[in-house]
């Protein structure tokens, strides 16, 4: 059985503004061509299909289209589960037109599809997030099990009777416990997969997905997915890597495209895994052409941002563009630098005494808003607005009064 393996789509994500609904089509297209070239038994998306829980039109179209073709009718079997972006509700209200076409859709860790026929392929609803299906003479077991908060898995795993003792365990243990129970369907002899959508211990991420953890609360290590699953296929680390000690039993296809500045130094990709009953998965990597990169230039001079903005204004590309200067970036220049590329970001100018502050001063000396405005300036080039600099200052305040509040109870008792 052939099982493509991707995740973190986030159709209608904004760059810096802009829409890259196109790049998105483009890419996804390339996604379907995989999918028919290597003749996919099953396309998995292991969440975060859509960027936020209220997608647009063009968003939901797209991505419609998308698994129609994928599914080539209800010939190839579709798996998708929701992320921590998708609105679980949202996704499952297509679940009647999907389901002719060989769709399946889990919302929630709690979400039992009905047993049935899904396109071709007849399904056996085994419980909450997990069926079987038979394909090619073989059978196979899904585990499938999408986000989840530490409020929903209380929810799952424990009745209202059941003690304070299990509600308290951490997150790990009791997602774990969840693995283990779903993993009790599956079989010797059959293709056991699990899908889901979290962290692991030890993953790179590139700055896409954070403050989705208080400290390492949320991170699984690897022995906490079920050794029964022959492959564990992740998302939510748009970075596409193996998961540290899984002998690439469990990894993170990553995103599509490059969402960030920070994610454009490693190529995308899906996985395609082979599998058989009792065997380790075969993994092989198929890579998607970027239609549009995202660059940062570092020029030494306005001058010579000029210049490369008109040499390159036909190539297609999103750019932060670094100035080193003197002076100010005045309007009609950054018009005059636009007017050649349209696709400039940000303009970032750095000025010699912004150079000397990183090299001169000892990073304790400053207060906690004199770093903010150092940081802020670096990267924009300008002082943060007045709306900005108060919510700062008036959260500051407000844990300096928390903390004083803190000492004198401390000192009375």
């Amino acid at each position: 059985m052939k099982i493509l393996h991707t995740a973190d789509w986030h159709i209608g994500k904004l760059l810096e503004g802009k829409s890259r609904l196109e790049e998105q089509r483009i890419v996804l297209e390339q996604f379907v061509s995989i999918a028919d070239t290597t003749n996919a038994d099953v396309i998995c998306i292991a969440g975060d299909v859509f960027d936020n829980g209220h997608p647009s039109a063009g968003a939901e179209m797209l991505l419609y289209h998308t698994l129609k073709e994928l599914s080539k009718q209800g010939q190839r079997l579709v798996v998708l589960i929701a992320g921590n972006h998708d609105q679980p509700s949202r996704l499952e209200a297509i679940v009647p037109l999907a389901r002719e076409h060989g769709i399946i859709i889990y919302g929630t860790p709690r979400t039992k599809i009905p047993s049935g026929k899904y396109g071709n392929f007849e399904i056996e609803s085994l419980e909450e997030g997990v069926f079987s299906f038979s394909c090619k003479g073989e059978k196979a077991v899904f585990a499938c099990i999408p986000y989840v908060s530490e409020k929903t898995l209380n929810e799952v795993l424990y009745r209202e009777e059941d003690g304070d003792e299990k509600r308290a365990a951490d997150y790990v243990e009791k997602i774990g416990e969840l693995f283990q129970k779903k993993a009790s369907w599956y079989q010797e002899d059959t293709i056991n997969v699990l899908v889901s959508h979290v962290f692991t211990l030890g993953c790179k991420k590139d700055g896409s997905e954070q403050g989705m953890m208080l400290g390492n609360s949320y991170l699984l290590s690897p022995e906490v997915f079920p050794e029964k699953a022959q492959y564990v296929a992740l998302g939510h680390v748009h970075r596409p890597q193996k998961v540290i000690g899984s002998h690439g039993r469990i990894r993170y296809s990553g995103s599509p495209l490059p969402y960030r500045l920070q994610e454009t130094v490693i190529a995308k990709q899906c996985s395609l895994v082979t599998l058989h009953p009792q065997e380790e998965a075969v993994v092989k990597e198929f890579y998607f052409d970027n239609p549009k990169p995202i660059e940062k230039w570092v020029c030494e001079s306005y001058e010579e941002a000029l210049k490369k903005c008109e040499e390159n204004q036909n190539r297609p590309c999103y750019v932060y563009l670094q100035i080193y200067t003197d002076t100010y970036i005045r309007e009609e220049q950054l018009k005059e630098l636009k007017g050649y590329k349209e696709d400039i970001l940000e303009v970032i100018p750095v000025f010699p005494e912004t150079e000397q502050k990183k090299t001169g001063t000892v990073f304790t000396e400053k207060s906690f808003l004199e770093l903010f405005l150092d940081y802020y300036q670096e990267k924009k080039g300008i002082l943060p607005e007045e709306e900005i600099l108060e919510t700062l200052q008036e959260i500051l305040k407000e844990e300096d009064e928390n903390e004083t509040d803190f000492h004198e109870n401390e000192r009375i008792k």
